[in-house]
Protein backbone atom coordinates (compact mmCIF):
# COMPACT_ATOMS: atom_id res chain seq x y z
CA UNK A 1 0.00 0.00 0.00
CA UNK A 2 3.06 2.72 0.69
CA UNK A 3 4.84 1.87 -1.92
CA UNK A 4 1.60 2.04 -4.07
CA UNK A 5 1.02 5.30 -2.70
CA UNK A 6 4.59 6.60 -3.36
CA UNK A 7 4.19 5.68 -7.00
CA UNK A 8 0.54 7.23 -7.56
CA UNK A 9 2.38 10.78 -5.95
CA UNK A 10 5.32 10.32 -8.54
CA UNK A 11 2.69 9.37 -11.40
CA UNK A 12 0.92 12.46 -10.16
CA UNK A 13 3.61 14.71 -10.19
CA UNK A 14 5.26 13.28 -14.08
CA UNK A 15 1.64 14.08 -14.81
CA UNK A 16 1.74 17.42 -13.95
CA UNK A 17 5.32 18.46 -15.61
CA UNK A 18 3.80 16.58 -18.49
CA UNK A 19 1.25 18.98 -18.63
CA UNK A 20 3.45 21.84 -18.36
CA UNK A 21 5.17 20.78 -21.14
CA UNK A 22 3.02 20.31 -23.13
CA UNK A 23 1.64 24.27 -22.85
CA UNK A 24 5.26 25.08 -23.44
CA UNK A 25 7.96 25.08 -26.47
CA UNK A 26 10.68 22.71 -25.09
CA UNK A 27 13.15 23.95 -27.52
CA UNK A 28 12.48 27.08 -25.93
CA UNK A 29 13.28 26.02 -22.66
CA UNK A 30 16.28 24.21 -23.45
CA UNK A 31 17.49 27.37 -25.11
CA UNK A 32 17.23 29.47 -21.82
CA UNK A 33 18.89 26.79 -19.77
CA UNK A 34 21.51 27.11 -22.53
CA UNK A 35 22.42 30.72 -21.59
CA UNK A 36 22.85 30.00 -17.79
CA UNK A 37 25.40 31.94 -16.59
CA UNK A 38 27.12 29.32 -14.72
CA UNK A 39 29.11 31.54 -12.05
CA UNK A 40 25.57 32.98 -10.61
CA UNK A 41 24.48 29.67 -10.86
CA UNK A 42 27.39 28.63 -8.65
CA UNK A 43 27.26 31.58 -6.25
CA UNK A 44 23.29 30.46 -6.21
CA UNK A 45 24.77 26.77 -4.66
CA UNK A 46 26.79 28.86 -2.44
CA UNK A 47 24.15 30.52 -1.10
CA UNK A 48 21.63 27.53 -0.92
CA UNK A 49 25.14 25.44 0.88
CA UNK A 50 24.91 28.41 3.77
CA UNK A 51 21.19 28.08 3.97
CA UNK A 52 21.44 24.91 5.12
CA UNK A 53 24.83 25.77 7.44
CA UNK A 54 22.43 28.11 9.27
CA UNK A 55 19.89 25.60 9.52
CA UNK A 56 21.60 22.56 10.81
CA UNK A 57 23.64 25.35 13.24
CA UNK A 58 19.81 25.77 14.24
CA UNK A 59 19.79 22.34 15.33
CA UNK A 60 23.15 21.69 16.59
CA UNK A 61 22.63 24.38 18.84
CA UNK A 62 19.30 23.03 20.31
CA UNK A 63 21.13 19.77 20.27
CA UNK A 64 23.32 21.42 23.36
CA UNK A 65 20.39 23.00 25.19
CA UNK A 66 19.33 19.34 25.30
CA UNK A 67 22.26 18.09 26.48
CA UNK A 68 24.51 16.77 23.26
CA UNK A 69 27.62 17.74 22.16
CA UNK A 70 27.68 16.76 18.98
CA UNK A 71 30.11 17.85 16.49
CA UNK A 72 29.28 20.53 13.88
CA UNK A 73 29.70 18.50 10.56
CA UNK A 74 28.25 15.64 11.74
CA UNK A 75 25.07 17.30 12.47
CA UNK A 76 25.31 19.48 9.21
CA UNK A 77 26.12 15.89 7.42
CA UNK A 78 23.17 14.24 9.25
CA UNK A 79 20.76 17.94 8.35
CA UNK A 80 21.84 17.14 4.72
CA UNK A 81 21.40 13.58 4.67
CA UNK A 82 17.20 14.37 5.77
CA UNK A 83 16.96 17.41 3.17
CA UNK A 84 18.26 14.86 -0.30
CA UNK A 85 15.30 12.32 1.17
CA UNK A 86 13.16 15.34 1.55
CA UNK A 87 14.06 16.53 -2.06
CA UNK A 88 12.20 13.35 -3.62
CA UNK A 89 9.20 12.33 -0.63
CA UNK A 90 6.08 14.20 -0.37
CA UNK A 91 5.47 17.58 1.28
CA UNK A 92 9.55 16.75 1.84
CA UNK A 93 8.60 14.82 5.23
CA UNK A 94 11.28 12.66 4.57
CA UNK A 95 13.40 15.36 6.28
CA UNK A 96 11.91 13.70 9.43
CA UNK A 97 14.02 10.98 9.17
CA UNK A 98 17.24 13.20 10.00
CA UNK A 99 16.92 12.40 13.52
CA UNK A 100 17.42 8.85 12.90
CA UNK A 101 20.51 9.65 10.71
CA UNK A 102 21.70 11.64 14.17
CA UNK A 103 21.02 8.47 16.16
CA UNK A 104 23.69 6.39 13.76
CA UNK A 105 25.81 8.87 13.63
CA UNK A 106 25.99 10.57 16.70
CA UNK A 107 24.39 8.36 19.04
CA UNK A 108 21.64 10.84 19.38
CA UNK A 109 17.86 9.63 20.83
CA UNK A 110 15.62 9.77 18.04
CA UNK A 111 13.08 11.41 20.42
CA UNK A 112 15.50 14.07 21.37
CA UNK A 113 16.36 14.69 17.74
CA UNK A 114 12.84 15.01 16.68
CA UNK A 115 12.11 17.93 19.31
CA UNK A 116 14.29 19.70 17.79
CA UNK A 117 13.50 19.33 14.32
CA UNK A 118 9.62 19.34 14.66
CA UNK A 119 8.75 22.44 17.08
CA UNK A 120 11.04 24.47 15.05
CA UNK A 121 10.05 23.37 11.66
CA UNK A 122 6.35 24.73 13.06
CA UNK A 123 7.91 28.00 13.59
CA UNK A 124 9.36 27.90 10.11
CA UNK A 125 6.04 27.24 8.08
CA UNK A 126 4.58 30.25 10.46
CA UNK A 127 7.04 32.36 9.50
CA UNK A 128 7.10 31.47 6.04
CA UNK A 129 3.04 31.85 5.97
CA UNK A 130 3.93 35.74 6.95
CA UNK A 131 6.66 35.83 4.53
CA UNK A 132 4.03 34.31 1.57
CA UNK A 133 1.20 36.87 2.70
CA UNK A 134 3.26 39.53 2.30
CA UNK A 135 4.12 38.17 -1.13
CA UNK A 136 0.65 38.66 -2.14
CA UNK A 137 0.26 42.05 -1.04
CA UNK A 138 3.47 42.95 -2.84
CA UNK A 139 2.14 41.44 -6.01
CA UNK A 140 -1.71 42.62 -5.36
CA UNK A 141 0.08 46.04 -5.88
CA UNK A 142 0.98 45.17 -9.61
CA UNK A 143 -1.32 47.05 -12.04
CA UNK A 144 -3.84 44.81 -13.81
CA UNK A 145 -2.97 42.08 -11.39
CA UNK A 146 -6.64 39.89 -11.07
CA UNK A 147 -7.25 39.11 -7.15
CA UNK A 148 -8.77 35.72 -8.54
CA UNK A 149 -5.14 34.68 -9.35
CA UNK A 150 -4.05 35.03 -6.09
CA UNK A 151 -6.75 32.71 -4.58
CA UNK A 152 -5.25 29.72 -4.83
CA UNK A 153 -1.79 30.78 -3.22
CA UNK A 154 -3.83 32.20 -0.46
CA UNK A 155 -5.54 28.41 0.32
CA UNK A 156 -1.46 27.18 0.08
CA UNK A 157 -0.83 29.62 2.71
CA UNK A 158 -3.60 28.77 5.05
CA UNK A 159 -2.98 24.79 4.73
CA UNK A 160 0.78 25.66 5.78
CA UNK A 161 -0.48 27.89 8.57
CA UNK A 162 -2.72 25.30 10.06
CA UNK A 163 0.16 22.42 9.57
CA UNK A 164 2.65 24.99 11.65
CA UNK A 165 0.18 25.59 14.32
CA UNK A 166 -0.72 21.99 14.43
CA UNK A 167 2.94 21.30 15.34
CA UNK A 168 3.09 23.48 17.88
CA UNK A 169 0.50 22.04 19.72
CA UNK A 170 1.49 18.48 18.87
CA UNK A 171 5.37 19.58 20.47
CA UNK A 172 4.00 22.03 23.21
CA UNK A 173 0.70 21.38 24.23
CA UNK A 174 -0.44 18.13 26.33
CA UNK A 175 -0.12 14.80 25.03
CA UNK A 176 -3.49 13.33 24.97
CA UNK A 177 -4.69 15.74 22.09
CA UNK A 178 -2.10 14.80 19.70
CA UNK A 179 -0.99 10.96 20.33
CA UNK A 180 -3.75 9.20 18.11
CA UNK A 181 -2.73 11.92 15.71
CA UNK A 182 0.86 12.20 15.56
CA UNK A 183 1.38 8.34 14.94
CA UNK A 184 -0.64 8.69 11.92
CA UNK A 185 2.10 11.26 10.17
CA UNK A 186 4.41 9.55 7.96
CA UNK A 187 8.09 9.04 9.57
CA UNK A 188 7.06 10.43 12.87
CA UNK A 189 4.65 7.64 14.41
CA UNK A 190 7.73 4.90 14.15
CA UNK A 191 9.82 7.55 15.54
CA UNK A 192 7.88 9.40 18.45
CA UNK A 193 7.14 6.08 20.64
CA UNK A 194 7.51 7.88 23.75
CA UNK A 195 5.69 10.86 23.39
CA UNK A 196 6.30 12.07 26.90
CA UNK A 197 9.87 12.37 26.32
CA UNK A 198 9.47 14.21 22.80
CA UNK A 199 7.31 16.59 24.28
CA UNK A 200 9.96 17.17 27.45
CA UNK A 201 12.52 17.74 25.09
CA UNK A 202 10.59 20.15 22.92
CA UNK A 203 8.94 21.92 25.95
CA UNK A 204 12.58 22.19 26.95
CA UNK A 205 13.87 23.92 23.71
CA UNK A 206 10.88 26.32 24.06
CA UNK A 207 12.79 28.99 25.72
CA UNK A 208 14.78 29.14 22.50
CA UNK A 209 12.27 30.83 20.56
CA UNK A 210 14.48 33.96 19.91
CA UNK A 211 17.20 32.02 18.49
CA UNK A 212 15.09 29.59 16.17
CA UNK A 213 13.33 32.72 14.56
CA UNK A 214 16.67 34.58 14.19
CA UNK A 215 18.44 31.84 12.58
CA UNK A 216 15.55 31.23 9.96
CA UNK A 217 15.41 34.65 9.16
CA UNK A 218 19.06 34.38 8.26
CA UNK A 219 18.15 31.26 6.48
CA UNK A 220 15.69 33.17 4.31
CA UNK A 221 18.48 35.76 3.39
CA UNK A 222 20.25 33.39 2.15
CA UNK A 223 17.32 31.46 0.21
CA UNK A 224 16.97 34.72 -1.37
CA UNK A 225 20.31 35.42 -2.59
CA UNK A 226 19.89 31.75 -4.23
CA UNK A 227 16.63 33.07 -6.15
CA UNK A 228 18.12 35.84 -7.09
CA UNK A 229 21.52 34.76 -8.10
CA UNK A 230 19.58 31.98 -10.46
CA UNK A 231 17.58 34.77 -11.66
CA UNK A 232 20.80 36.43 -12.74
CA UNK A 233 21.78 33.27 -13.81
CA UNK A 234 19.07 33.60 -16.72
CA UNK A 235 18.64 37.44 -17.00
CA UNK A 236 15.57 37.43 -15.36
CA UNK A 237 14.95 41.23 -13.86
CA UNK A 238 13.57 40.86 -10.59
CA UNK A 239 15.19 42.69 -7.86
CA UNK A 240 16.49 40.61 -4.81
CA UNK A 241 13.56 41.88 -2.71
CA UNK A 242 11.03 40.25 -5.27
CA UNK A 243 12.82 37.27 -4.84
CA UNK A 244 13.21 37.42 -0.89
CA UNK A 245 9.11 37.46 -1.09
CA UNK A 246 8.66 35.30 -3.66
CA UNK A 247 10.27 32.35 -2.26
CA UNK A 248 8.05 31.33 0.42
CA UNK A 249 5.03 31.89 -1.58
CA UNK A 250 6.25 29.73 -3.76
CA UNK A 251 7.73 27.21 -2.05
CA UNK A 252 5.16 26.44 -0.14
CA UNK A 253 4.11 24.58 -3.08
CA UNK A 254 6.63 21.87 -2.22
CA UNK A 255 5.29 21.19 0.54
CA UNK A 256 1.98 19.97 -0.74
CA UNK A 257 1.95 16.16 0.21
CA UNK A 258 0.30 15.05 -3.33
CA UNK A 259 3.78 14.75 -5.22
CA UNK A 260 7.53 14.26 -4.69
CA UNK A 261 8.07 17.46 -3.02
CA UNK A 262 5.60 19.13 -4.95
CA UNK A 263 6.81 18.13 -8.44
CA UNK A 264 4.98 19.89 -10.72
CA UNK A 265 3.17 22.14 -8.33
CA UNK A 266 6.27 24.27 -7.92
CA UNK A 267 7.06 25.04 -12.08
CA UNK A 268 3.24 25.57 -12.06
CA UNK A 269 3.59 27.99 -9.06
CA UNK A 270 6.94 29.86 -10.42
CA UNK A 271 5.44 29.77 -14.34
CA UNK A 272 1.95 31.45 -12.81
CA UNK A 273 3.44 34.05 -10.71
CA UNK A 274 6.54 35.08 -12.86
CA UNK A 275 3.68 35.85 -15.76
CA UNK A 276 2.61 38.53 -13.66
CA UNK A 277 6.09 40.44 -13.50
CA UNK A 278 6.17 39.63 -17.23
CA UNK A 279 8.71 36.80 -17.59
CA UNK A 280 8.15 34.16 -20.45
CA UNK A 281 6.65 30.47 -19.18
CA UNK A 282 10.17 28.64 -20.98
CA UNK A 283 12.19 31.52 -18.53
CA UNK A 284 9.86 30.91 -15.52
CA UNK A 285 10.39 26.69 -15.85
CA UNK A 286 14.20 27.56 -16.67
CA UNK A 287 14.63 29.11 -13.67
CA UNK A 288 12.61 26.12 -11.95
CA UNK A 289 14.56 23.75 -13.10
CA UNK A 290 17.77 25.45 -11.72
CA UNK A 291 16.23 25.64 -8.60
CA UNK A 292 15.57 21.57 -8.45
CA UNK A 293 19.17 21.27 -9.97
CA UNK A 294 21.10 23.88 -6.87
CA UNK A 295 19.03 21.89 -4.44
CA UNK A 296 19.99 18.78 -5.13
CA UNK A 297 23.31 19.18 -6.06
CA UNK A 298 23.86 20.90 -2.37
CA UNK A 299 21.77 18.19 -0.65
CA UNK A 300 23.48 15.48 -1.94
CA UNK A 301 26.43 16.05 0.05
CA UNK A 302 24.13 14.03 2.40
CA UNK A 303 23.28 11.19 0.35
CA UNK A 304 26.38 8.98 1.16
CA UNK A 305 24.81 8.89 4.79
CA UNK A 306 21.58 7.99 3.75
CA UNK A 307 22.74 4.97 1.51
CA UNK A 308 25.21 4.06 4.52
CA UNK A 309 21.58 4.27 6.91
CA UNK A 310 19.23 2.29 4.69
CA UNK A 311 19.41 -0.59 7.04
CA UNK A 312 18.70 1.19 9.92
CA UNK A 313 16.05 3.63 8.86
CA UNK A 314 14.20 1.04 6.88
CA UNK A 315 13.54 3.39 3.84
Amino acid sequence: MKKARILLQVVIGVIIIAFILNKLNIKEVISVLRETDFTYFILACLAYLCMNVVLASRLGYLLNRIGYNIKFPTVLISHLGGMVVGDVTPGRSGYFLTPAILKKKAGCRITDGMACIFAPQAVEFILKVAGAIAAILFISTLPGISRDILIPAGIGVAFLFIAGVLMLIISWRNETISTTFIRKLPFLGKFTENLSLFKERSIQIKGSINAILMLYMISWVFAGLQWYYLGKALGIPLSFFAFFLLHPLITILMFVPISPAGLGLMEGGVILIFSLFGVSSAMALGFSVLVRLSILLVDMIGLKTVLTSLRDLQL
